[in-house]
């Protein structure tokens, strides 16, 4: 899938070019900024440019609001690892942020990554030239990942680390936690391009279900073959491990089908079809 090598690289090199400090007194923050945010594989990032450009939008004009997902992403991740929250020494095969910066430093490089998001876009050429485009995706970005989303999924996540969920409970988490984002993600491709209404309603209902199998997948590649070690919240633990598989191959199927509806319509959705072969792969 040489597009996600390809997406990937131009979103590390905006990355790179947006996190500078411009002045000497900021140069440690925005170090530690780096260190976090300049890695990992942007599959939100990815889903940004790809919808985006199914649309008809070029990069150059989605890539602020790709970066905008990225740094939101990065920002979760640095305070996922505190020792308040996961407690992570290690992120990416190097220490954690505040493991490398100290803690404090650590949570204002994840604020700052949080705040500097919506700066993004809206101080991109792209918010200057449509300008209703980006109000919507800052709109969208704020709500999915605040505590309506990403971080009330946390809170619900942190609770049921230490006690057994149900089913319900565990979809929720898992809605919000995870979900989200990936929402976010595929919206703000759909504004950055001006796409209908009734093209967005499909990608957010495309970002559910691709994000729903992404998160049992990555819970049965965590899985360690015994229950009684298995956290507690994992999809594994409340549900088993076959109805695990079971369920991943449901929402992948669920995700093909929507993606049919586009290609109905006459829209490219190669590059989405081979991102659910990639999850499929991933579980073998």
């Amino acid at each position: 899938m040489s597009f996600l090598t390809d997406d990937k690289n131009l979103i590390d090199s905006a990355m790179s070019r947006e996190l500078v400090s411009g002045s000497s007194e900021f140069d440690k923050i925005v170090e530690a900024m780096r260190y976090s945010a300049l890695g990992g594989k942007r599959l939100r990032g990815i889903l940004t440019l790809e919808f985006a450009k199914m649309f008809g939008c070029d990069f150059e004009e989605s890539m602020p609001y790709a970066v905008a997902v990225e740094c939101i992403q990065a920002y979760s991740l640095i305070h996922d690892d505190l020792p308040c929250m996961d407690n992570d020494d290690m992120r990416r095969g190097k220490p954690s942020c505040h493991i490398a910066f100290g803690e404090a430093n650590a949570l204002l490089a994840g604020d700052a990554l949080l705040t500097h998001a919506f700066s993004a876009i809206s101080e991109s050429k792209s918010a200057e030239k449509c300008p209703e485009r980006a109000i919507k995706a800052i709109k969208c970005l704020s709500g999915f990942a605040g505590f309506r989303g990403m971080v009330g999924g946390q809170v619900l996540d942190l609770e049921a680390a230490e006690k057994e969920v149900d089913g319900k409970t565990l979809g929720l988490i898992h809605m919000l936690k995870t979900c989200a984002l990936i929402k976010a993600s595929v919206l703000m491709g759909c504004y950055a391009a001006g796409a209908e209404d009734e093209l967005c309603s499909l990608s957010e209902k495309y970002a559910e279900a691709f994000g729903l199998a992404f998160q049992i997948i990555d819970d049965i590649l965590d899985f360690d073959g015994n229950y009684n070690t298995c956290e507690l919240n994992s999809y594994v633990k409340v549900h088993g491990l076959e109805k695990a598989r079971e369920d991943a191959f449901k929402f992948i199927e669920s995700a093909k089908n929507i993606l049919s509806e586009f290609s109905k319509k006459g829209f490219d959705i190669s590059n989405f079809e081979e991102l659910l072969e990639f999850l499929v792969k991933r579980m073998k």
